[in-house]
C-alpha cells in the first residue's frame, strides 16, 4: 500500500514573525519531526499550498530552509496566499508545465498521483483552473487511464461548497469544466485539498474527497458565520495510504515526547 503525507497551509512568515499569534515556523518543524520520526517510509509528501503567509521571497527561503529537513521526497503546490513568480525564484528546480503552472504528476507503479496549480493571479481568495491548466490536466487523466493506472488528485482550493459560508465565495473560480472533467473520469480515486483551515472529508457528486486542516492557525467551525474566528489548536497532517483498490485517510497531529 503506497503511503502519502498530506500536508497543507503551512504559512510561513519571514523569520521571527508570528501569523495569527502562532510560531508557523515551529508548527512546521513539530510536524516535519513527527514525518522524520513515524513516517520515514512514506513515499512522498505533498504540501498543498499556502506555503507562505504573503508569498515573499524571504518567507520561501525560510520554508525551504525548513522542508529540507524532510527525511522523504516532497513535492510543493500552490495556494492563494503565495506568489508564483517568488516561489519560482527559489524554487528554481521545481517541476513546472509548459506554461509555468506548478503542476506534474508522480506515478507509483499502478497510482498516479496529479498535482494542480489553483493560484488565481487576480483574485486573493479565490482558486481558478484556466483552460490550459485544465487541457494539462485533461492530458494527464487520459494517460492514466491509458496505462491502466489509478489516479489521486491533490489541489489547494476546493472546488465546491462544503456547506461552510465563510469560504463560499473563496472556491474554485467557475470550477464546472473541472468538476465535469473529474466526475466523469473513471480512474479517479480521491480528491484531497487544503484551504479551509478545517478538517472534513466526504463525496461529492460521487467523488471522494478530504481536507487537511493545515499545519498554521485552525478556524473554529461556524456553518453559517461569514467572518473566521481563529483558535488555538496543533498543528496537523494527514496521513493517506493508497491503493487501486481505495483510499484511506488518518488526520493526526505531532506528538510531543512528554505526552507518551
Amino acid at each position: 500500500m503506497l503511503k502519502i503525507i498530506h500536508v497543507s497551509d503551512t504559512h510561513i512568515a519571514p523569520a521571527g514573525q508570528l501569523v495569527v499569534g502562532l510560531d508557523p515556523h515551529e508548527r512546521l518543524r513539530q510536524v516535519v519531526h513527527a514525518i522524520n520520526t513515524n513516517h520515514g517510509d512514506a513515499a512522498l509528501c505533498v504540501i498543498t499550498g499556502d506555503l507562505t503567509d504573503r508569498g515573499d521571497e524571504a518567507s520561501y527561503r525560510v520554508f525551504r530552509d525548513i522542508v529540507s529537513e524532510l527525511k522523504i521526497p516532497y513535492r510543493l503546490l500552490l495556494g492563494n496566499h503565495d506568489n508564483r513568480a517568488n516561489f519560482r525564484r527559489v524554487f528554481a528546480d521545481a517541476p513546472v508545465d509548459t506554461h509555468g503552472f506548478v503542476q506534474t504528476t508522480a506515478d507509483f507503479g499502478d497510482i498516479r498521483l496529479i498535482f494542480l496549480d489553483s493560484l488565481h493571479d487576480d483574485h486573493p481568495g479565490l482558486g481558478r483552473l484556466c483552460n490550459e491548466r485544465l487541457q494539462w490536466l485533461e492530458a494527464a487523466l487520459k494517460e492514466t487511464a491509458a496505462a491502466g493506472r489509478r489516479s489521486v488528485v491533490f489541489v489547494h482550493h476546493p472546488p465546491f461548497s462544503v456547506g461552510v459560508k465563510l469560504f463560499e465565495e473563496m472556491l474554485i473560480e467557475n470550477p464546472e469544466p473541472f468538476l465535469n472533467r473529474i466526475i466523469a473520469d473513471k480512474s479517479l480515486m480521491h480528491l484531497a485539498f487544503g484551504h479551509l483551515h478545517l478538517t472534513t472529508a466526504g463525496s461529492w457528486n460521487g467523488v471522494p474527497y478530504s481536507c487537511n486542516r493545515g499545519v498554521a492557525h485552525r478556524i473554529a467551525l461556524s456553518l453559517e458565520d461569514s467572518v473566521a474566528e481563529f483558535i488555538q489548536s496543533e498543528p496537523t497532517f494527514d496521513v493517506m495510504l493508497i491503493s487501486s483498490s481505495g483510499v484511506l485517510v488518518h488526520h493526526t497531529a505531532p506528538v510531543a515526547d512528554g505526552d507518551v
